[in-house]
């Protein structure tokens, strides 16, 4: 009974504290978000989007202009504004704007490498104290009501002014390209994953003679040929070209699909060299070290770290990555 009266209080005062954290939390977020900024406690946005209009930049493929409008009421004269412009959460392109007398932003933002696809790109506006001016620090310093010191930068996230880049065509035709080019890519794995499979039995069962001399023996040397060229390099080569296009901007949108197709591809990598490593086993040889620690062949597996994949495993990531692309009746996000 002592022990549960002590536990009581310390029990209580931690839900407190809980409960107080979850409220500041909260509070901060709606703050940033404009919810209580106003005079009497009402909602009150730095930046209001009255107009946003995407045409072609007429620069090359690709390029945009993006006309904004917007309202800055509550913002002191001079007042640099970041805009953002964000595809899924990931900055593309940074632009700023200073607040002019007449407290109405009227710019055109160009953008270049910007590929046309369904996925809604958004402005988040950021106020950073650091960037302003003396005389427009005094200004904001002096009204904590409107810009709690807490808050600096101070965001504001406009998912209520979402917008497509490119016409319906041109947005049509990067979600066929989009799609061929991961279908091309995990088509060709899944045939590298089989020839292997169909190599390795041949051998142990004596059909494959290309792997054999004369005497029906398995000669190392052809088989390393065929497994460090034309399996090992394609590997690589799969890796390489993956890495490069998590930097390129067309497929900013595509990030997640590339992160699955990765794994694919190293699920592939890692079943590859486990089955040439059996394969010298079942000949009586001792494995190579490339098949047990490979060099430049990446194999880590997030989804099967402990064991080598099955191909149940390539199956739920090909599932992913179709889901991802709208393919199977299904899009995903």
């Amino acid at each position: 009974m002592k022990m549960e009266r002590l536990y009581r209080p310390v029990a209580s005062r931690l839900a407190a504290l809980l409960v107080l954290s979850m409220v500041t939390m909260t509070c901060g977020l709606l703050e940033a978000q404009g919810e209580g900024r106003g005079p009497n406690g009402e909602d009150l946005r730095f930046i209001n989007f009255t107009s946003i209009k995407i045409e072609a930049a007429g620069k090359g493929k690709n390029s945009y202009t993006i006309e904004i409008k917007a309202k800055a009421n509550p913002l002191p004269l001079g007042t640099k504004v970041d805009f953002l412009l964000t595809c899924r959460s990931q900055t593309i392109k940074t632009f700023t704007e200073a607040v002019p007398g007449n407290k109405r932003i009227d710019a055109d933002f160009v953008v270049k490498n910007v590929h046309p696809g369904p996925d809604k790109y958004m402005f988040r506006t950021v106020i950073n104290l650091k960037k302003q001016t003396s005389a427009v620090r005094k200004e904001i310093e002096k009204n904590p009501k409107l810009f709690p010191p807490a808050g600096n930068p101070w965001t504001e996230f406009h998912f209520e002014n979402q917008f497509k880049i490119g016409s319906p065509e041109e947005i049509a035709a990067s979600v066929a390209e989009m799609r061929n080019w991961f279908i091309s890519r995990y088509t060709e794995l899944a045939k590298l994953d089989g020839k292997i499979s169909a190599e390795v039995k041949g051998i142990e069962a004596g059909t494959s003679t290309e792997y054999l001399d004369s005497s029906g023996a398995f000669e190392e040397k052809k088989w390393r040929m065929w497994f460090d060229k034309k399996v090992v390099d394609r590997l690589i080569e799969f890796q390489a070209e993956i890495k490069k296009s998590f930097v390129d901007p067309k497929f900013t949108a595509h990030r997640l699909v590339l992160a699955h197709l990765s794994e694919l591809t190293n699920s592939v990598a890692w079943r590859a060299i486990d089955k040439s490593a059996d394969l010298y086993r079942s000949q009586k040889l001792k494995p190579v070290t490339t098949d047990v620690k490979p060099d430049k062949l990446e194999i880590q597996v997030r989804s099967s770290r402990r064991r080598v994949p099955r191909k149940s495993d390539l199956r739920r990531l090909l599932d992913k990555i179709n889901s991802l692309l709208g393919i199977g009746g299904q899009e995903g996000s």
